[in-house]
């Protein structure tokens, strides 16, 4: 379990690299939320899952004082080689968002690429009481989620990328169990040598669907004022991403 962020750390940026092309785009967006709907100026941020950094470092290029926080130091070992090429300073470190050791410190807290989804009920309750704990008064938390529960898509995903002079050939496939609301992730990578020689590593992750009203309910137990978006704009039908706004 989790062997995308622990064994495939250093290919993550290389899988993601499509998504990684849309972030200048999704970081405009949230800077928008943060002009519409924080009730403070925002300029510390705390980043949960950061990962490799992809976000933390692009908010970190617009000027914001940001600490980034994942569980695998694996992934915080990429992030922190990026921040020092690009000469950005940005403090990561390993931790559980469940166990924020800090005390009303940020004036937004963010968690990108559906890291949400990684909660259950009782889990994500958990997390909402961390992330309160650790925002300021009237600071606005930020994440974002896929919608799931239409069923997903149909078949196998398969696509190659380049690392150097290896090659990626990754398949995704999903299996939804609507009656317990889990949506189950399967990726299979193999990574091609130059010699011909094949690693393949099996990636199976349970994730948890939330539909846009339940997240809205969860959340309105911890936080003053809640909203959803839509990707990228006001929330409208058969949006396939969601984006929750929450502020303390």
């Amino acid at each position: 379990m989790h062997e995308l962020y622990t064994v495939l750390a250093e290919y993550y940026d290389v899988i993601y690299r499509k998504r990684a092309e849309r972030v200048k785009d999704e970081i405009d967006f949230v800077e928008e939320l943060f002009r519409k709907e924080a009730e403070r100026e925002v300029k510390k941020i705390l980043d949960l899952a950061c990962g490799t950094g992809i976000p933390t470092l692009e908010l970190a290029r617009r000027g914001y004082e940001v600490t980034g926080l994942d569980l695998h130091e694996e992934m915080l070992a990429v992030a922190r080689r990026k921040a020092e090429r690009e000469g950005l300073s940005v403090e990561f470190i390993q931790g559980n968002a469940l166990e924020l050791d800090f005390e009303e410190e940020f004036d937004a807290i963010t968690m990108f690429f559906s890291s949400i989804m990684y909660f259950d009920d009782s889990a994500i309750q958990e997390l909402f009481n961390s992330v309160n704990r650790a925002l300021k008064e009237s600071g606005i938390f930020i994440a974002d989620f896929p919608c799931w529960y239409y069923g997903g898509r149909d078949g196998p995903i398969v696509w190659d990328e380049r690392k150097g002079d290896e090659r990626l050939i990754i398949t995704d496939w999903r299996e939804v169990e609507p009656a317990f609301q889990k949506l189950r992730f399967k990726r299979l990578v193999q990574i091609i040598k130059p010699d011909g020689s094949v690693r393949a590593f099996m990636v199976d992750d349970e994730l948890n669907i939330h539909t846009p009203r339940e997240m809205r309910l969860l959340a309105e137990r911890h936080f003053r004022r809640v909203k959803i978006y839509g990707n990228l704009h006001e929330l409208k039908p058969n949006d396939k991403r969601y984006w929750l706004v929450a502020v303390k």
